[in-house]
């Protein structure tokens, strides 16, 4: 008699559970079909603070949903594909799978404001386009992370304060305005996008480089050490020995641990970021989508604004539970950011999203809902400074796998020389938390020259919608 897929062990992991508190349940196996070579994955998620609004910003929250699996007494964690048809989303939730099929999307189906609990979800996994057969005996882990929709739509680079390196038009000092996702001729005539200083003011963005125009998803939250850790322990130990980051994260592989799991890791690199990207089916952000995720759509610049959209910071000094997953905000009452080494360490990640009574400026949030932008650690972005930047290509995402060396398999990602940072950071000034500034873009080409890895660094991931 053949054995149909019996678990011998079901891990359920909410990766990236951190900011509010995303969790996965009652994760099952369910009407395996031996024809057609599929079988359902049953599971329950649900997660605070959840929205969908068609004015304004118009625009919603989800969460980024990936499942791994192994075979019987194996160490190597393989990337599930998910069906286009055959999903079952909750009542009051929509799916959303994308080409690729590397995973899906879910996010509410109407406007609405609070906390979400969706039960009894169903995607359909074809295992058999992944190489298994029937009868195999398998493992496997369901991930889950909050992500934020950027809608499709124009939006300004630039402020026309007195950042450092901000992008203008042309030499007038004014913003530029990304109206389509045309060809960008860079320079200094009118109607082009001057890098001012940060890069030659000569060559294109090609069409296919991600300018911020196009939709696309992002991680309402920077990665944490938690998060950092799962992807450590669902990968072999070698490829984990090569990714893991000089941090508080200890421990023997697979089960390493995080000193403050809530906190924001710091200490990665540009290969962190493409590893980790890679392995969860998603891409490094770069540096025009910052901001338009931090400004919004056909929203006029503010000079010297915030990533919270006005020229008013007020630093953190001192928390409360620190390190926990209740660290909150004790000094001062109005704290908006972790800045400028008025607080020693990474913060909780959504530290400033408090659960009533707030606002964009209160929270820290950028137009679209996203945390942490501006402060905490700094992100590691696709910049243009190089060529190696302007090379990178939209809609190629991570297949759910790393070479054998531990690094991205996609080769386009592995230059260093392609990111550089925008953002402020615990222990870095003010002025980098402006939405415009860039005064960190250069740090790989120019500062450093290698791939380094700084206590304040981190990032967030992105995908485009296909």
């Amino acid at each position: 008699m053949k054995h149909f897929f019996s678990l011998l062990l079901f891990s359920i992991v909410a990766l990236f559970a951190n900011g509010n508190n995303i969790t996965v349940a009652n994760a099952t196996l369910s009407g395996q079909n031996t024809v057609s070579h599929y079988t359902l994955i049953n599971f329950d998620i649900s997660w605070e603070n959840s929205w969908r609004t068609s004015t304004n910003e118009n625009n919603y929250d989800g969460a980024w949903i990936f499942v791994k699996y192994r075979k019987n007494s194996t160490s190597d964690w393989r990337h599930c594909t998910i069906s286009s048809t055959g999903n079952t989303s909750a009542s009051g939730s929509t799916f959303y799978i994308p080409s690729d099929n590397k995973g899906a999307f879910i996010y509410r189906s109407s406007d609405g404001i609070g906390n979400v609990n969706w039960v009894n979800n169903q995607l359909q996994w074809n295992y058999g386009v992944d190489g298994l057969l029937d009868n195999e005996t398998v493992e496997i882990k369901v991930f889950a992370l909050e992500m934020v929709y950027i809608p499709q739509g124009s939006f300004q680079l630039g402020s026309g304060g007195s950042e450092t390196k901000y992008f203008m038009d042309g030499t007038t000092s004014n913003p530029y305005t990304v109206g389509n996702n045309n060809e960008i001729t860079l320079g200094t005539g009118p109607g082009q996008l001057n890098p001012n200083g940060a890069g030659a003011a000569a060559g294109t963005l090609s069409v296919d480089f991600p300018k911020g125009y196009k939709a696309f998803w992002i991680m309402k939250y920077e990665i944490s050490q938690q998060q950092f850790a799962d992807f450590l322990n669902n990968i072999d130990e070698t490829r984990a020995t090569v990714n893991k980051p000089v941090s508080a994260i200890t421990g023997i592989h697979p089960n390493l641990i995080a000193a403050a799991p809530e906190s924001a890791i710091g200490y990665l690199n540009t290969s962190h970021i493409a590893a980790i990207s890679d392995w969860s089916g998603l891409r490094p952000m770069t540096e025009l989508e910052y901001e338009k995720a931090c400004r919004g759509y056909n929203t006029p610049a503010v000079p010297n604004e915030y990533v919270w959209g006005n020229t008013q910071i007020f630093p953190l000094t001192s928390v409360n539970d620190q390190g926990t997953a209740n660290e909150a905000v004790n000094a001062p009452a109005n704290a908006n950011a972790t800045i400028n080494s008025q607080f020693p360490f990474p913060t909780r990640t959504g530290l400033f999203a408090r659960s009533s009574g707030s606002t964009r400026e209160l929270s820290g949030g950028t137009y679209y809902g996203v945390m942490n932008m501006g402060d905490n650690v700094r992100e590691l972005c696709i910049v243009i400074r190089s060529s190696q930047g302007r090379d990178f290509t939209d809609g190629i995402h991570g297949d759910g796998y790393l070479a054998s060396s531990g690094s991205s398999n996609i080769t386009t990602w592995a230059s260093f020389q392609a990111y550089g940072y925008r953002g402020s950071s615990y222990n870095s000034p003010y002025g980098y938390a402006c939405t415009s500034d860039r005064s960190s873009v250069s740090i790989y080409t120019e500062v450093y020259g290698y791939d380094a890895h700084l206590p304040d660094t981190g990032g967030r991931l992105v995908r485009t919608e296909q």
